[in-house]
This record gives C-alpha cells, structure tokens and sequence, in this order.
C-alpha cells in the first residue's frame, strides 16, 4: 500500500527542481532611463546562482570607454556579457561587441 505522503514528497522535491533551474537561468539587470528605474530579465546562457546583473551602458549617460573601467566595473562587465549574451572572453574586443547589444530603448 502506497502512502500518500510519498506523493506529497514528490511534488515538493519536483516543485524544488523547477525553481532551482528557473533561479540558475533567470537573470536581470537594472537599467536608468528618464530617472526611473528599469528592471529587464533576461534567460542566462549558463546557470550561475547570480540573479542581478550590472551593465554600465544601461543608462542615458555618456557610456564609459571599456580600458577606463575599473577592474570591479570591468568585472560586472565581463559577468554580465557572459550570462546575459554568451560572450566568455574578457578581451576589449570581445566586451566591445557586448557593448554594442545595449538595449534598443537606450540608443540615441
């Protein structure tokens, strides 16, 4: 005789499952447009336990040169390209093409 208890374990650990694997493949990252706040997620291309993300060219603002970065800002860069568009070299080339798929919204 089966318990129904087995089955309640077995949607909670399968509940669990899914939520895990929506959490290592949701990410998102804030963005500045007319001094509000802009929240835009996105499906990562790797799973990471990191949810929020930074992009410096996410805002009206002059965008900063990729060399003048500091090594934390270059960092966030580098992590963000990675999850977000699937780019895994580090290299000025590389982040300058991330660069370039600044949201739509943001171009001038």
């Amino acid at each position: 005789m089966q318990k129904p208890f087995n089955k309640k374990i077995i949607y909670i650990a399968a509940l669990i499952l899914v939520l895990l694997i929506a959490w290592l493949f949701t990410g998102y990252v804030r963005s500045y447009l007319d001094d509000e706040q802009q929240t835009t997620f996105f499906i990562k291309k790797f799973p990471s336990f990191q949810m929020e993300f930074t992009d410096p060219f996410a805002n009206e603002g002059d965008s900063p040169a990729i060399a003048d970065l500091s090594t934390v800002d270059r960092k966030s860069l580098v992590d963000y390209c990675k999850y977000r568009f699937g780019v895994t070299s580090g290299s000025d080339e590389a982040l300058d093409e991330c660069a370039k798929n600044i949201p739509g919204y943001l171009k001038r």
